[in-house]
């Protein structure tokens, strides 16, 4: 497999040292393995951010550099329904504030949180004010759909509640991407 110049672990220690000194923005996408209906797969929030941080680092032309993602979050409320994984909110905010603390202990300056799961969205606010608090980084999270609030109010066919869980908005962004599993 050719090395794929925007995925953070594609390179070599020596080479993430040379690419902090560019300042790209490090992107960390995070999803979730739950329930999304009976027309979705589990895999919904880990396919959609990761296909559009992809996305994203391609057209950015080196002003990205793509983590792995982490596939699991806070999935408490899920639980009812198999395949579902739980990280308690504790062990997710440490687990993602080591991740972002040794992104900056790297010299990596910007780091953007890029969530596919709305319940995580409150452990990665405090995420990221502590990256920013307890390293010399800047860090903020999003989630997905802020990207395109506008765009979705335009186009949306559903009622207000029909933007939410595997509803029309994830529903419709995997059929465009992938069709076949839906």
């Amino acid at each position: 497999v050719p090395k794929i110049p925007y995925l953070y672990q594609h390179h070599t220690w020596v080479e993430l040292g040379e690419i902090a000194k560019k300042n790209p923005v490090v992107v960390l996408p995070i999803g979730s393995v739950e329930d999304h209906g009976p027309h979705l797969p589990l895999d919904v929030d880990n396919f959609l951010i990761w296909s559009i941080c992809e996305e994203a680092a391609k057209r950015a032309e080196g002003d990205i550099l793509l983590m792995p993602i982490i596939p699991f979050g806070y999935e408490t409320h899920h639980m009812d329904f198999p395949g579902t994984i739980d990280i308690q909110m504790e062990h997710l905010l440490h687990f993602v504030l080591d991740v972002t603390k040794s992104v900056a202990h790297h010299g990596f300056t910007r780091i953007l949180i890029a969530d596919g799961h709305g319940s995580n969205m409150p452990i990665l606010d405090l995420v990221s004010r502590r990256t920013i608090l307890e390293t010399n980084a800047l860090c903020a999270a999003f989630i997905w759909p802020q990207l395109a609030v506008d765009d979705i109010k335009k186009i949306r066919e559903s009622a207000r509640s029909g933007m939410s869980h595997a509803c029309e908005l994830e529903t419709s962004v995997y059929l465009y991407l992938d069709s076949g599993r839906v």
